[in-house]
């Protein structure tokens, strides 16, 4: 198989990350300043050759990655692999509330998000062998990403710093 270049994102920040509230699966509404922040993550990537571009679909996610397409004539790749970790009833609370060692069954392991990440990346390398892809994604799951890309474990990725909103990490596999 041909190796994927993968740009990975996370989306413009939206109003409940203001309020630093979880919103998991939730659609998310773009901030003032997330606006702007995806109209500059399409500035810093307007030199960048980019084949395909896929986001989860929810609407922070496909928001921002509209505003990188726009420009460039292209229409993202919508994907519910790419979605952000259920956090049951943890969503609409705070990160400080989560006890990630004792998640009750209505949050996605992370054992789970770790498979879903196996799931995307290969999704990615069948369909887009080849290609250089910029993924908009989320906090959380983009960890998983990278933990698995690593070579890592589920556990792993709890430790990880979350992305900025529309940070950019450069992975090939």
């Amino acid at each position: 198989m041909k190796k994927v270049v993968l740009l990975l994102t996370r989306h413009g920040e939206t109003l409940e990350n203001q309020r630093h509230v979880l919103q998991g699966q939730l659609p998310g509404t773009l901030s003032p300043a997330g606006c702007r922040q995806a109209e500059e993550l399409a500035v810093r990537l307007q030199d960048e050759q980019l084949d395909v571009i896929v986001c989860s679909d929810l609407a922070r996610s496909r928001d921002t990655a509209q505003t990188v397409a726009r420009n460039r004539g292209m229409v993202p790749v919508v994907t519910p692999l790419l979605r952000e970790m259920d956090w049951g009833v943890y969503t609409g609370e705070t990160l400080e509330d989560v006890d990630w060692w004792n998640l009750p069954q209505s949050v996605e392991s992370v054992e789970d998000l770790f498979h879903r990440a196996h799931e995307f990346t290969n999704f990615l390398r069948v369909k887009f062998g080849g290609k250089k892809v910029l993924a908009v994604g989320h906090g959380a799951f983009n960890r998983a990403i990278v933990a698995y890309l690593q070579g890592g474990k589920p556990a792993d990725m709890i430790d990880m710093p979350i992305m900025g909103n529309t940070e950019i990490i450069k992975l090939e596999y």
